[in-house]
């Protein structure tokens, strides 16, 4: 049976041994510990920063603090309501999400950051496609993003199969590919090898 020691921060938490411990500090006194070394803190936030830059974990991640905050004010009306309260001190101070102008910096970063989150898993290029279908076509989400990923589909196996759509084709000189020339020889080809061995008689 693991052992349990008190917690090295002075909190008075009591925690368990096991082998992968590295400190003998609780989870709260050892996030202090890293805040208030600069080295750490500045490590800490860099890779907090890079994780974050990957849609499919930023998702997953909000999903959980999604779900964990719901699960707390369900089970506590004390911190539902102190959540409220606090809703409302933040909206009358005017600051916030309610403080930015449509068309300001804050909110193109938000909006480019919510679309990164939901539409990850489309291609850029595609996205605009997707959008028409739900809006046109009145597909389901689930249904459009399945068309979607058969077009992905297509896309990849064009190009492994050497043929590319025209719309592939301007996509990409809009994106700064150019134009070159067909290679046309000059003069016609010698119907010899440089073995000397005529191609005819082979």
């Amino acid at each position: 049976m693991a052992g349990t020691f008190e917690c090295e921060g002075g909190c008075g938490r009591e925690l368990k041994e096991f082998k992968r411990r590295k400190t003998r500090l609780c989870r709260n006194c050892c996030a202090a510990v890293i805040a208030r070394d600069p080295a750490k803190a500045a490590k800490a936030s860099a890779t907090i920063k890079r994780l974050y830059q990957d849609p499919v974990f930023r998702s997953r991640q909000q999903r959980a603090c999604k779900a964990g905050v719901q699960a707390s004010i369900a089970n506590n009306p004390a911190e539902r309501e102190r959540r409220r309260l606090s809703g409302k001190a933040l909206a009358a101070t005017g600051l916030g999400h309610a403080a930015q102008t449509p068309g300001s910096e804050p909110r193109i970063r938000a909006g480019k950051s919510h679309t990164e989150t939901v539409l990850g898993w489309c291609p850029p290029h595609l996205r605009d496609e997707y959008r028409k279908i739900l809006g046109r076509q009145g597909m389901r989400k689930e249904d459009a993003r399945r068309k979607i990923e058969e077009m992905m589909a297509a896309e990849v196996a064009s190009r492994r199969n050497g043929r590319m759509s025209f719309e592939e084709q301007l996509r990409r000189v809009h994106a700064g590919a150019t134009l070159v020339r067909k290679f046309e020889p000059s003069r016609p080809d010698h119907d010899f090898t440089l073995g000397g061995i005529a191609t005819g008689m082979i």
